[in-house]
Order: structure tokens, then C-alpha cells, then sequence
């Protein structure tokens, strides 16, 4: 799958070069690469600056313009396509900075950073590399020669029950 993303994304930034060149000539396709490029790392240091103030308010528990978890989260897949080398990249990047963008995606990966935080904590298989949950194998044995009697709470379709704790909702998630 990151291979066909990889691809995909060296064929579109090849594209959209190429159509630069072809319509621009070579000069001006790599003056608006370069151009985008220090555009987006200017726009990405403001942003870090400003994102690093909020951080620092929430560590205090001063009010913040948004919520820091979900800010960082989308900054930093805004940084990644502003750093990768490329016209589409780095527009996609900018874009994913602006506060309409941000406010729109910002309950999706809030609800994403919920789930994923209450795996690590609960120790839920492929969680943030755990592959076990830790605890007791309850049965009754019946004989020394016989096997344990499995008592183990299951679902209706036959995977294991198992009581996770949970994380208290975001105020974002709660209706």
C-alpha cells in the first residue's frame, strides 16, 4: 500500500511538473517549484511557532484558539506533504494548514486520536505495537486426562468478549 502511494505520488508530481514545462517552459516551472517550496517551509515555520504557543498554553491549561492534539496531528500531515518536493505536494500542504480545513477535519482526527489512545491504554491488539492483552484464561479442569472447559465470555459470532476500559470522551465527540 505505501509503495502504491509512493508511486502515485512521484507519477502526480512528475505530471504536474511536466505540464508546468510544457506550458511555462523549463525556467518558470522550476522558478514556481522553488518558489512553492520556500513558500510552504515559510508558511510552515509560522505555523510551528504558533502551534508550539498552544502547545505550551494546554500544558498550562490556558485557554487555546483550538485543540492542540488534533492541531499537531494535522500539522504534522501538513508539514509532511509541504517538505516532500513538489508543486502538488506542497499546495496540498498549504491547504491543510488554513483554519477552514483544519476546523473541518479537526472532530475526524480528534475521533481517530481518541480510539487510537484508549488501544494503547487498554493494550488492544495492534495497538501501537502490542500484540497481546494481558490477563487470566478462566476454565474448570475435569479430569488430570481431559482438557479445560473454555468459559469465556464470546461474542454471537464466536470472537472472544472483552471488556475494554475506556478513555473519557472529548468534548469535541460528545453530543
Amino acid at each position: 500500500m505505501i509503495r502504491l502511494l509512493l508511486a502515485g505520488y512521484v507519477v502526480v508530481e512528475i505530471a504536474a511538473f511536466a505540464a508546468l514545462t510544457y506550458f511555462l517552459g523549463f525556467g518558470w516551472a522550476l522558478l514556481i517549484t522553488l518558489g512553492a517550496a520556500a513558500v510552504g517551509f515559510a508558511v510552515l515555520g509560522r505555523r510551528a511557532r504558533g502551534l508550539t504557543a498552544d502547545l505550551r498554553r494546554a500544558s498550562r491549561r490556558e485557554p487555546t484558539d483550538g485543540e492542540p492534539a488534533s492541531d499537531a496531528a494535522l500539522f504534522a500531515g501538513a508539514a509532511l506533504f509541504t517538505i516532500l518536493p513538489g508543486v502538488v505536494s506542497t499546495i496540498v500542504g498549504l491547504v491543510l494548514m488554513t483554519p477552514p480545513v483544519r476546523r473541518m477535519l479537526a472532530p475526524a482526527v480528534e475521533r481517530s486520536l481518541v480510539r487510537r489512545a484508549s488501544f494503547v491504554v487498554a493494550g488492544v491488539p495492534g495497538g501501537m505495537g502490542r500484540r497481546y492483552v494481558d490477563g487470566t484464561v478462566e476454565g474448570d479442569v475435569v479430569d488430570q486426562t481431559s482438557d479445560v472447559v473454555d468459559i469465556t465470555p464470546r461474542n454471537p459470532d464466536g470472537s472472544v468478549y472483552i471488556d475494554l476500559p475506556r478513555l473519557p470522551q472529548s468534548p469535541v465527540t460528545q453530543p
